[in-house]
């Protein structure tokens, strides 16, 4: 069930209309049935999977009280290791045991053994990667002390399935979202307006911006780049990461706007990423639940800057970001390319520091040349991400240097749309939020007739085969 589909459409506003008129005044039973909408939501793309998410809420419900009762410390090391180990083992295996069996296989033909071990071709379940690492953060939390063991299994259950952000998050942390669960939890001011907004945001970054990219410029270009001139081709790459951020920030969006509306607040995901000065600054902005989830239980798990190589910690924890993105060589050569950035970063300040020499100011010309550098590092990178092998993204890179291929397919309302997408990154602030200030001053009649015009507008003309890139994750 795509988000711009007329299903989730439909599906949104029953769940609307019963959780906010018939079921306002009983709190509990709104919650349950909020479970069980989640539950059909995630039923409705494969039935088989919802088992999968109940055994890993089960397992890392009991492990957190078990956790939090543990009579001392190796006892709770213990239960922590159970919950990590199960929760990453059925990770591992739906998402990886074909790349690992695959490399096996090549390692083994690189040696001289004959014959392959046969591919087990697992189904991916949508959105593991994201409710895995949610069902994780709690249980880590408890054994840090961070935060107290849930005593409702409905509320966890409610926390992990979460529909709005169970296929492509943000990750939310328990710590966050749990206590949104209190009888006492006051949701924010104009949460319905407010919510309504975000959800058509959503919808036009994905339509008319994430879409149209694709159409128009990313997906000829990756399809056969040898043909197109390589002008077309570097256009193709920018557009992509255009592609991808008005995408999933307008997944995220549309999660937030759908979630705030029901009463609860999930965490911001992106904070303009292309106007980084850094790689380091790209990740505290790009993606912002998943790499602060690396960032605090991986890297400073692993020791951060205390303990160890700081060095080696931040590679294997961007290793394991790229990782995390997919099973493939490609994915651990994005991770590593980035790891070692942030890395040459990290040692370059660490010389400054220790000369007494300040951090660089970046103000007028300076500062754009600056952001445009990262741009190009970030979006170079995801030739490996967008290819989906070490091989495509290796023959996108030779169609580049060839200089006789002089096609330049560029259509009007495809570049319209890529200038449009780099203004909106960096234009002033106020000039993207402040519209939703006026349309929370506006009549409930007038808001009722854009929501019901716009979304029913950007739903007709969207397609439910341009799925969001992360549900792939």
């Amino acid at each position: 069930m795509n988000f711009q589909s007329f299903q989730f459409l439909v599906f949104f506003l029953v769940v609307l209309f019963t959780a906010r008129v018939i079921l306002k005044k009983f709190p509990a039973s709104k919650k349950l049935f909020l479970l069980a909408a989640s539950y059909f939501f995630y039923m409705c793309w494969d039935w088989r999977f919802a088992g999968l998410i109940l055994v890993i809420t089960v397992i890392n419900f009991i492990v957190g009280h078990k956790i939090q009762n543990a009579e001392n410390s190796v006892t709770k090391k213990r239960w922590l290791g159970l919950s990590v180990g199960i929760s990453i083992g059925i990770l591992g295996y739906f998402k990886y045991v074909d790349f690992f069996i695959d490399s096996m296989n090549v390692a083994l033909t690189s040696i001289g053994f004959g014959g392959e071990l046969p591919l087990l071709n697992v189904l991916l379940p949508i959105g593991i990667s994201f409710y895995t690492f949610q069902s994780i953060s709690y249980t880590l939390d408890i054994y840090r002390g961070r935060s107290d063991a849930v005593e409702s299994f409905s509320d966890f259950a409610l926390f992990v399935a979460f529909f709005p952000q169970l296929v492509a998050g943000p990750i939310v942390r328990a710590s966050y979202f749990l206590p949104q669960l209190n009888s006492d939890h006051k949701e924010e001011p104009n949460a319905m307006e407010s919510g309504m907004a975000l959800i058509i945001r959503g919808f036009i970054k994905k339509v008319a911006f994430a879409d149209v990219l694709a159409v128009h410029l990313v997906d000829p270009a990756f399809a056969d780049p040898g043909q197109y001139s390589p002008v077309f081709l570097l256009v193709g790459i920018y557009a992509y990461s255009y592609q991808v951020y008005m995408d999933f920030s307008g997944y995220t969006d549309i999660a937030r706007g759908v979630s705030r509306t029901l009463g609860y607040e999930l965490q911001i995901n992106f904070n303009r990423p292309y106007q980084a000065i850094s790689v380091s600054n790209f990740w505290q902005r790009w993606h912002i639940s998943m790499s602060s989830f690396f960032r605090d239980y991986l890297f400073f798990g692993l020791g951060g800057s205390k303990y160890g190589n700081v060095y080696i910690n931040l590679m294997l924890t961007f290793i394991a970001i790229g990782i995390w993105h997919g099973a493939g060589w490609n994915f651990v050569l994005y991770g590593a390319m980035h790891g070692a950035f942030v890395g040459l970063e990290r040692w370059r300040r660490n010389k400054r520091k220790a000369a007494g020499v300040s951090e660089p100011e970046y103000h007028g010309i300076r500062l754009a040349i600056q952001w445009f550098w990262i741009f190009n590092v970030v979006a170079f990178s995801r030739l490996l991400f967008r290819g989906g092998s070490l091989e495509s993204a290796i023959e996108y890179g030779k169609a580049m240097t060839n200089f006789a291929v002089t096609l330049i397919p560029f259509s009007t309302v495809g570049i319209i749309v890529f200038v449009l997408a780099i203004m909106l990154q960096y234009s002033r602030t106020g000039w993207t939020t402040g519209w939703k200030d006026f349309y929370c001053r506006i009549p409930v009649a007038i808001q009722s007739m854009l929501i019901v015009g716009v979304l029913y507008t950007l739903v007709a003309l969207s397609s439910e085969e341009a799925p969001f890139i992360y549900f792939q994750f």
